[in-house]
């Protein structure tokens, strides 16, 4: 495609197989991105693999471990050429439990993969990436409210929006900006999961939200393309919210 937003510009989308960063990478694509992606999963890489054009690498790569970031930011070093858009999108949580009842291994679980490994994702990958170069940091609502069960989960999205405003300080002096998104309930498989499929929990969670509907991925894929291209220039560690107004009324 010729004339994209970001024409010629090398994106890297962590969790990018599938839900959110997987609208995330089409997006890119569309808009003329070269786009390098990871997934945890061999068999989902395959397959994305087959089904996106030539300018898009699967890498599998779990975030939340260290080899695979050196792994991942060894293939971005190899392509001769500094990244000028990072989305750091891989997260998970575990099934509802009170602190009363968390586990260090459930702890650990979230922790590891949502707060660590962001910021080391982070770390590893910006000697790679260009001067002017932005950070796309996905948070969520949950990081500002305190819905029970989800303690660790919560947590470690609020440092996630943290952590924006922090690497808006630290890099200022590189021009790189960087920014969170914070969706709301999003049709994607993790979704699914909080629902445990059942169509009246979604139809509760749809009449939370003012504009009446849960999330598409590829409206926050839209709020996260605003963020990664040059009509944000003057936007910097913010958090934008996407959200149907769920949060803000």
């Amino acid at each position: 495609m010729s004339g994209g937003q970001l024409q010629g510009q090398l994106a890297v989308v962590t969790a990018g197989t599938a839900g959110i960063g997987r609208a995330v990478v089409e997006r890119f694509l569309a808009e003329g991105a070269e786009v390098i992606l990871t997934g945890v999963s061999a068999d989902r890489a395959a397959s994305v693999r087959a089904e996106l054009p030539e300018r898009a690498e699967v890498v599998v790569a779990d975030s939340g471990s260290l080899d695979d970031l050196d792994r991942l930011a060894a293939v971005v070093a190899e392509r001769g050429r500094p990244a000028d858009i990072l989305v750091v999108n891989a997260g998970r949580d575990t099934d509802a439990t009170a602190v009363a009842e968390l586990t260090p291994a459930q702890f650990d679980f979230v922790a590891d993969l949502n707060l660590r490994g962001t910021v080391f994702t982070v770390q590893k990958l910006l000697p790679s990436m260009a001067d002017g170069a932005r950070i796309v940091l996905v948070s969520s609502i949950a990081g500002s409210n305190g819905g029970p069960g989800h303690a660790v989960y919560n947590a470690t999205k609020a440092a996630v929006r943290s952590l924006a405003r922090t690497l808006t300080s630290e890099l200022r002096d590189r021009g790189i900006r960087a920014n969170a998104v914070s969706p709301g309930p999003t049709s994607t498989a993790g979704f699914d999961q909080f629902t445990g499929g059942s169509a009246a929990v979604e139809q509760a969670v749809a009449q939370m939200v003012p504009v009446g509907r849960i999330g598409r991925p590829e409206e926050v894929a839209a709020a996260i393309l605003f963020l990664a291209g040059s009509e944000s220039s003057f936007v910097a560690g913010v958090e934008l919210v996407v959200d149907g107004g769920m949060s803000q009324v």
